[in-house]
């Protein structure tokens, strides 16, 4: 909190509001982790991004106006990464609580609500997605394409659940509190089945993890997927 507010005082001493937000904040921080800032300045010109190292820390400071936040609240519903929603909803106020109240309430009735469900083509879409990923693994290939393939295959089966389900994603270590929150069980099944790759080589518990995931909703989509068809 100390090096956060030493920050916003050095940098942004005309801003409205900050909060800090991300891991030191949510939980789950390491001997890595940096802090995020939101930071609320009408004194800047347009929103920015930028990474600082000062006061002992690697800091991240986002920063936006009462014309600008908008956007990256859209950006985070259509892409189902709520990042900047959670920070907002979740950040501790550094200065102008009061000014952003509205904007936190905001963002908390979002991340509430979820996103947006998934269509019957989204769903489509990513049955095929998979089916190829798994294809393209059962195939004659080097481990070293086999390496890349499954690492593909992780990101569209932990995706799958969430989203199938009407959740939240993430991206990278968020992509896994979220499938964890959501379901620990799914979580521990496709950790199962990554270690039976990465350390025996053994494709056949993704396979299987695939075929129990995919049946409730139509299973593997192959022959007869089209996109633009008429």
């Amino acid at each position: 909190m100390e090096a956060a507010g030493r920050c916003i005082d050095t940098y942004f001493p005309n801003c409205e509001a900050a909060l800090l937000a991300g891991s030191v904040v949510q939980g789950g921080e390491t001997s890595a982790s940096d802090l995020d800032l939101i930071v609320f300045d009408e004194s800047q010109e347009g929103p920015f991004r930028r990474t600082y190292r000062a006061f002992g820390w690697i800091i991240e400071a986002f920063v936006m106006t009462r014309d600008s936040y908008r956007y990256f609240f859209d950006q985070a519903i259509d892409s189902a990464i709520p990042s900047m929603l959670r920070m907002c909803a979740c950040g501790q106020a550094l200065k102008g609580e009061d000014a952003i109240r509205d904007i936190v309430s905001e963002a908390r009735d979002a991340l509430a609500a979820g996103p947006f469900p998934w269509s019957v083509q989204e769903l489509d879409r990513a049955r095929y997605e998979i089916g190829e990923s798994l294809a393209d693994l059962s195939g004659d290939r080097s481990d070293a394409e086999c390496l890349f393939i499954v690492a593909k295959l992780t990101l569209q089966l932990a995706s799958f659940a969430l989203r199938s389900a009407g959740c939240w994603l993430g991206d990278g270590k968020w992509l896994y509190r979220e499938l964890e929150r959501h379901s620990l069980e799914q979580s521990r099944e496709l950790l199962a089945a990554l270690d039976a790759y990465y350390t025996n080589r053994n494709p056949e518990p993704l396979f299987a993890l695939t075929g129990r995931w995919l049946e409730p909703y139509g299973g593997l989509l192959a022959e007869g997927y089209a996109e633009g068809w008429t």
